[in-house]
């Protein structure tokens, strides 16, 4: 039997937060060298004259000139005043504005835009003019953002994607110029975490990032947010609840974590740095902005060309992949990000949930994490009637249908050197430091999230939200020990789309991968059905990627396959495919039709 909640609170809490001080340095590829000189040097033993260290007048030293495509030097005294316990609250006054500002909507109708269908990204963006106030539990505070204004100083829409689907929305809140700003931003990201039972893990993934020397954070606070809804002809307040904002990647941003604001930005919306028709410069008179969009975003420089050279030089397998990453991008940041994601579990950033910063005079690419409300999620999926997780969802094959991870992860060396920087990382990222923050903030949050509104659609019970809260720090440890696994796990692939050569269907899929190059052999399977009971054909210990069948002997309609990698020693790898019916998920399953 588990340790109860309690239990695990009072041990969690007088735990290790020290650990949580420790800026994480030792994940760098780079050693740090620190000279003493041991003893004074005595008059007679003096060097001559011209083999002295020459130093600046006065005395003082000055450090060299840093490298432009160097390590990536956030300037880390942008955390130094937060609060991470404490709620900030939000006045928010909804507004009907104009039809030239584009803000001509109701609050109903901000709240029934649809940014998401079909499993898919939809770019629907409905604005209402807003009056943002921040103040305490009373109300607005003079001296604080938009007290005693009267006129709207923003905008309002939702944000999210999937999450836009539910009760509770998320919103983004615009500041107008004459505003001001709120912490050094104009645009501040307010979100409600409809998927997270604990409301609490996008704070703990970015304040756990705030570690990492090589990798920007970004600053997060819980907050407490009141709307007036003018537009439905309210005069009062309403308690919407508890949020957690989260600093959005901007100019603005860059500028205040001391990078470069004049930069190249892109938001990952759905991109495997492969070759895409919707990626295209500035000046190409078939450049579509509304389409690029729907695969990466620009948020700085409107230039792209260093954007599709990284491209190019990604998928031309005649330059080898170290060339292209120290060509491209820095190889501390890229495996730091790579090394907090694989501990944290936050598996949804393969194509999406995150930003890519290049410094405007520099060459190289460095990541920037975002939405981290996914992470430490094992537990509570298992319990819930939500998508099953493959087993090669976690550790490094959970990247491998990237293009820039997979031509990273087949060297044997970028293996080795991950492998080192994850296990310098969970000596300060584990079970311990996890359970001791995740204690921390649940203090916090639990004084809102069991009242209303929330609590109307936490859609757990507080003993269950206890219980996943109490099993955060495991999850670690399984992240853990599912990565070293993977390092000598076959690799997952694609089933491609069946072709229909006149009378014959032929199913083809990619080769799995073995890191030891030890032989696989395929089983394919067709059946009617997705969970593939009654199969119509069935066969084992195929050497080949391909394979053809005729037609009639299957006959027409819908057929779902599966392909199985078996490796010579018994391992398993499955498809990476998926078919979704009835909002139920099939695993390394795919479908096609004949007629």
């Amino acid at each position: 039997m588990r340790r109860g909640f309690k239990f695990w609170y009072l041990a969690a809490a007088a735990g290790v937060l020290l650990l949580l001080g420790l800026a994480f340095q030792a994940g760098s590829l780079r050693q740090t060298v620190a000279v003493e000189q041991a003893a004074q040097t005595a008059p007679e033993q003096a060097p001559a004259p011209e083999q002295q260290e020459e130093r600046p007048s006065g005395g003082f030293q000055i450090a060299g000139t840093a490298d432009i495509d160097g390590a990536l030097r956030e300037d880390k005294s942008v955390y130094a005043e937060d609060d991470p316990d404490s709620v900030v609250y939000f006045y928010v006054t909804v507004r009907y504005g104009s039809e030239a500002r584009g803000t001509n909507h109701t609050f109903n109708e901000v709240n029934n835009a649809v940014r998401f269908a079909d499993s898919t990204h939809v770019d629907t963006q409905v604005y209402a003019d807003a009056l943002v106030q921040v103040g305490d539990e009373n109300g607005p505070v003079p001296g604080m953002l938009g007290y005693g204004e009267t006129d709207s100083n923003a905008t309002i829409r939702i944000r999210g994607n999937s999450s836009t689907l539910m009760p509770q929305k998320s919103y983004k809140l615009s500041l107008n110029d004459e505003a001001g700003l709120w912490r050094g931003q104009s645009n501040i990201a307010l979100n409600k975490h409809a998927f997270d039972a604990t409301r609490l893990r996008n704070k703990l993934y970015f304040d756990l990032a705030q570690n990492l020397s090589d990798v920007p954070s970004a600053r997060t606070q819980f907050v407490r947010l009141f709307i007036r809804d003018e537009t439905s002809g309210a005069t009062q307040f309403e308690d919407y609840g508890l949020f957690t904002q989260v600093e959005v990647p901007t100019k603005k941003y860059l500028a205040n974590h001391g990078l470069d604001r004049a930069g190249y930005l892109y938001k990952v919306i759905s991109f495997n740095y492969e070759p895409n028709d919707l990626i295209k410069n500035f000046d190409d008179p078939d450049f579509d902005l509304a389409a690029m969009d729907t695969v990466i975003s620009c948020r700085g420089r409107e230039d792209n060309t260093r954007l599709l050279e990284m491209i190019e030089a990604v998928n031309d397998t005649a330059r080898d992949i170290n060339e292209v990453i120290d060509a491209y991008f820095d190889r501390d940041n890229y495996m730091q990000w790579l090394a907090f994601n694989i501990l944290m579990g936050n598996r949804d950033t393969t194509m999406q949930n995150y930003y890519l910063y290049s410094p405007l005079n520099g060459s190289k690419f460095y990541f920037i994490p975002w939405d981290g409300d996914a992470s430490l999620m094992r537990y509570e999926s298992s319990i819930e009637d939500g998508q099953p997780v493959a087993d090669w969802e976690w550790g490094i094959a959970n990247y491998w249908g990237i293009m820039l991870h997979k031509r990273f992860l087949r060297d044997a060396g970028n293996r080795a050197d991950l492998e080192a920087v994850v296990d310098q990382m969970h000596t300060w990222l584990n079970k311990e430091t996890v359970d001791a923050l995740a204690a921390r903030y649940y203090e916090t949050v639990s004084q809102y999230i069991y009242n209303m509104p929330d609590y109307l659609n936490l859609q757990h019970t507080r003993t269950e939200v206890e219980d996943i809260l109490s099993r955060l720090g495991d999850e670690v440890e399984e992240n853990y020990r599912d990565f070293k696994e993977s390092l000598t796990d076959a690799m997952p692939f694609w089933m491609y789309e069946a072709e229909e050569t006149g009378e014959d269907v032929v199913l083809s899929w990619e080769p799995a991968y073995d890191f030891e190059g030890r032989a696989m052999t395929y089983s394919v399977e067709i059946s009617r059905y997705p969970d593939m009971r009654q199969p119509l054909f069935s066969q084992s210990g195929l050497t080949a990627t391909r394979l053809t069948l005729p037609e009639n002997t299957l006959g027409d309609g819908e057929f779902y396959w599966r392909v199985r990698a078996i490796r010579e020693d018994g391992a398993v790898a499955e498809a990476m495919n998926e078919v979704v019916i009835n909002d139920i998920y099939y695993l390394g399953v795919y479908s096609f039709v004949l007629t």
